[in-house]
């Protein structure tokens, strides 16, 4: 028995699109003016443009080679178990906390309806419960085939869409354009704000493209990766990117009925609820506020939701993958059920949103460990395409990088900025964590065996974390030793060397 290729375009678009646009939708729209006035609005074509690159890379590895949970399968293949383990965990140790962060970002926002849930920054007893049962759910939909989550994702990927939009297209009708420039507000870019809140906005913005990975794990079950994957990813990138765009530009036309001088534009990245703010500062008729709000707070919830629902599917895959191809977690993981999904590896993802909802009741506890555990394993995606193309030149790959020796090697940076961007406080702590998973080789060992040559192929991973923590510790965002930009200037060179090491050593071995 194995996975069944039941996922369709369709469902590759909104299985990425789903997985890209979660609770974000309703803060970072407004974070990017918080950040940098009208001209945090442009951060969200730069962030596009620099997504790009790695975009491409993911496509290509999940065409060539479509494997479940291949974000964990590739780098382990093209460098061997050493970065295969550290990467392979910090993409399961990622994943799986997104399911109860966007759980509770699910309950944190229905509590705007029942405020018995959620207290100073944390959900309450009942809200725990509520969470609980909302995994349950979750993970009981995830034991099912591909072809019914995906058609489920379906349906609450438009409705998320609709109304959340709705309400912030009702924002046009007052907008007002001068808010684009207005000297009241401190014009398009606002000078206490400036360059650094420029750069501040596209790393918020590019941060919010992530999820595209999400068919790359799911590529095992798609019908016809080659075709369907570059087009889905690509697609809802550009969708992505409109849908944020005029939201933030919705804001901005009504910015002058929520701040009233340059000094208060941070002010909007404290909002609890950025757009039920905006909507009652214009004037709008009870009935139909009510019907807005609602419309927000649904759309919100029901972004949460698919959020969990994708990223529960995806780290249950990876799990699999580190069983089944890696072999650093036991053969048990790698079990499927009659519906062709790895139930043994969904029973783990369970049980540890289960322990994180009681460890870690609060979203913003789990959401800065998270962000970077996931996006730790984007860089080395970038050198598994070059190895590969070194060492199999004649492989048949249905989407290829463009100018690959360039645009890898500028992923792999890119890669590396998503993290080093984040700040020391989030990389210490997701550092450390994923530098854990060293511990599975012990495993790997017992079955197959550590070699020598294993740690030359990859031991430039750990000491590339280690270096990243080492330039964030003396960087811009801790003892400023290495002030901004400088700090980032060291970082891209550092990564680069980092880079054609791991080129240079993935393409001695072959696994």
């Amino acid at each position: 028995m194995g996975f069944r290729k039941e996922l369709g375009f369709w469902h590759v678009l909104f299985l990425t699109l789903g997985a890209i646009i979660g609770d974000a939708v309703a803060f970072i729209p407004v974070y990017v003016l918080g950040y940098d006035g009208p001209a945090g609005i442009l951060s969200w074509v730069i962030a596009f443009l620099l997504i790009i690159p790695v975009a491409l890379v993911v496509i290509e590895l999940g065409t060539m080679w479509p494997r479940a949970g291949g974000v964990a399968y590739y780098p382990a293949k093209s460098n061997g178990p050493v970065a295969g383990s550290i990467n392979g965990w910090s993409a399961f140790l990622g994943y799986a906390l997104v399911t109860p962060s966007s759980i509770i970002a699910f309950v944190e926002y229905l509590a705007y309806y029942f405020p018995s849930l959620y207290k100073s920054g944390f959900l309450t007893v009942l809200g725990i419960v509520i969470s609980a049962i909302i995994a349950l759910i979750t993970y009981l939909i995830n034991n099912k085939h591909v072809g019914l989550i995906g058609d489920i994702n379906n349906y609450l990927t438009v409705l998320k869409i609709a109304m959340v939009m709705i309400p912030v297209l009702a924002l046009f009708a007052f907008f007002n354009a001068k808010n684009f420039n207005s000297p009241i507000l401190g014009g398009f870019m606002p000078v206490n704000l400036g360059a650094i809140g420029f750069f501040t906005a596209v790393t918020s913005t590019i941060l919010a493209y992530a999820g595209f990975k999400q068919p790359v794990n799911y590529s095992e079950e798609v019908k016809d990766p080659g075709k369907f994957i570059p087009k889905a990813v690509i697609a809802s990138l550009i969708i992505t990117m409109i849908i944020y765009l005029v939201e933030s530009i919705a804001f901005l036309g009504v910015a002058d009925k929520v701040i009233s001088n340059p000094s208060q534009w941070p002010s909007l990245i404290t909002l609890p609820y950025p757009y039920i703010t905006a909507l009652t500062s214009v004037k709008i008729p009870s009935n139909l506020l009510l019907i807005l709000i609602f419309l927000m707070i649904a759309g919100t919830i029901i972004a949460s939701y698919t959020d969990a629902l994708i990223y529960f599917g995806g780290a249950s895959r990876v799990g699999y993958s580190l069983s089944f191809y890696d072999r650093y977690f036991p053969k048990v993981f790698s079990k499927l059920n009659k519906e062709g999904v790895p139930y043994i590896s969904n029973i783990l993802i369970f049980v540890l949103s289960i322990i994180y909802l009681l460890l870690l009741p609060s979203f913003a506890t789990i959401f800065t460990v998270l962000i970077d555990a996931f996006i730790f394993s984007y860089a080395p995606l970038a050198i598994s395409v070059a190895v590969f193309r070194a060492r199999y030149p004649d492989e048949k790959r249905p989407f290829k990088v463009p100018a690959s020796k360039i645009l890898s090697p500028i992923a792999f940076v890119i890669g590396g900025l998503l993290i080093y961007w984040s700040g020391w406080s989030a990389i210490y702590i997701a550092g450390i964590s994923v530098l854990i998973g060293l511990v599975f080789l012990a495993y790997y060992h017992k079955s197959i065996g550590i070699k020598k040559r294993d740690f030359i192929a990859g031991g430039w991973l750990p000491l590339y974390l280690v270096s990243t923590m080492i330039i964030s510790y003396f960087g811009s965002s801790n003892l400023n030793k290495i002030p901004f930009p400088y700090d980032n200037i060291l970082f891209i060179v550092v990564s680069l060397i980092f880079y054609f090491w791991g080129y240079e050593a993935g393409k001695k071995f072959e696994y």
